[in-house]
């Protein structure tokens, strides 16, 4: 009965440790590669198992080695950056570790033996969690992620602490109360110190989203003081276009007249700041990217519908429509000049949903690891803009699709709006 137990807390204990990781990265090979390397490491595992405890009489010591060797089919199946994934391994083997260790404390202080039942129970509750911790946890694990793969490589080597942590408490075997104690508490500080770690990721890139918006409302402010004073330079000068005109009609020129009227039109639309849209954020977003694509030739398309108080967060609404635009103009920047250039941007509200939709024209050339579009631009941040676009969505329960056919790239986001917001969207429109 015994083992039987232990077979099934070791099963389930691999089988929730290889779910978390397939939570937390983005796997880059075909199933069948996956399926092939796990199975090869298990069965290695079994064999090299017996072989090390010939001569390492400590079992613990024997299931942390072994259990690091699962670190090479991890390097192999997932896309991330080899501090990423040493990340987050050891973060879930660590964790796991420790929640396997304390219940095998709470066993031994009750029973004064190993029984198996409470371990059993403490992994079945871990597996249970899998959902919440996809819900919650996967999210912050992302920023930290993304701030590791710009080379951060400081975050990597907390885990690795905490895995020694975890083998010295393991080592040991002496289930006292006075070790039982420390061992909740390290855990526990474990714990509070990655959500410290999430926390000041997440803070971080919320300022750095704040300083571009600000830069970016500046800018449209900027340009529309301009546009002002340029439209009161106008009016004050428009008596003396009225005269001219007035002249070329009384001399009977008419074509004069029409020319200097065409003329006059044009510099008034050169000096006009258009307004996209009534959400304030997103107008100046929005006109900053029209002006950056006006300048390289670019023909843009809106259909907007952006009211303000949506019930978003307007630097999460930023974040979605910032990034899809500056890839699309990106994309359309490398099509030659003499073929046409276009964005589309169109917007609506649909059934409780805020629904973005943009496409672009592309010289056909798509940069792709597995599931992710990769930017052909230099720098730290190359490749992550799509991927906080998905994880926004994830965020307001909606959902990104992106694909292209015949030099067309596409990108959809919708976004959930609040109950309340929804509705009363409904009532102003109905």
């Amino acid at each position: 009965m015994q083992e039987s137990i232990v077979f099934i807390s070791r099963g389930i204990f691999l089988i929730t440790n290889i779910l978390l990781l397939y939570i937390f990265l983005t796997p880059r090979r075909p199933v069948w590669f996956q399926v092939t390397a796990l199975s090869v490491t298990w069965i290695t595992i079994y064999f090299v198992r017996d072989i090390l405890q010939s001569f390492i009489p400590d079992p613990f010591l024997v299931g942390y080695i072994v259990g690091s060797l699962y670190m090479i089919p991890c390097a192999l199946i997932f896309k991330e950056t080899i501090n990423a994934k040493l990340f987050v391994f050891f973060m879930i083997f660590s964790l796991s570790q420790f929640i396997f260790l304390i219940f095998l404390f709470l066993e031994q202080l009750v029973f004064n033996q190993f029984v198996g039942s409470l371990v059993l129970a403490g992994l079945m509750l871990e597996a249970a969690s899998l959902p919440l911790i996809k819900k919650y946890v996967s999210p912050h694990v992302s920023n930290i992620i993304a701030i590791i793969d710009q080379r951060n490589f400081s975050f990597t080597y907390f885990p690795l602490l905490s895995f020694v942590l975890l083998a010295f408490y393991g080592v040991q075997r002496t289930y006292l109360l006075s070790n039982f104690i420390p061992l909740v508490v390290s855990t526990l500080l474990i714990l509070f110190t990655y959500y410290l770690i999430a926390t000041a990721i997440y803070q971080t890139r919320r300022n750095q989203e704040t300083e571009k918006q600000l830069a970016l409302q500046r800018e449209h402010y900027r340009s529309l003081n301009d546009s002002i004073n340029a439209m009161k330079t106008m009016r004050h000068d428009l008596r003396h276009h009225l005269v001219t005109c007035l002249e070329f009609l009384v001399k009977k020129n008419s074509a004069a007249a029409e020319n200097y009227l065409s003329q006059l039109c044009n510099h008034y639309d050169d000096i006009a700041i258009p307004k996209v849209c009534s959400n304030q954020f997103a107008d100046a977003l929005i006109s900053h990217y029209l002006k950056a694509a006006q300048e390289q030739g670019i023909t843009v398309n809106t259909h907007l519908h952006l009211p303000d108080n949506l019930g978003i967060d307007d630097q999460d609404l930023c974040v979605i429509l910032g990034n899809c635009l500056e890839n699309a103009i990106e994309a359309c920047s490398k099509i030659p000049q003499n073929q046409l250039r276009y964005i589309d941007i169109k917007t609506t509200i649909a059934k409780n949903h805020l629904v973005i939709k943009i496409a672009n024209s592309f010289c056909g050339s798509v940069i792709r690891q597995g599931d992710n579009f990769v930017s052909s631009k230099k720098g730290a941040n190359h490749g992550l803009g799509l991927s906080s676009v998905k994880a926004l969505t994830s965020k307001y329960h909606g959902y990104c699709s992106i694909n292209y056919e015949q030099q067309v790239f596409k990108v959809a986001v919708s976004l959930k709006l609040p109950e309340a917001v929804a509705e009363s969207r409904s009532l102003s429109i109905s």
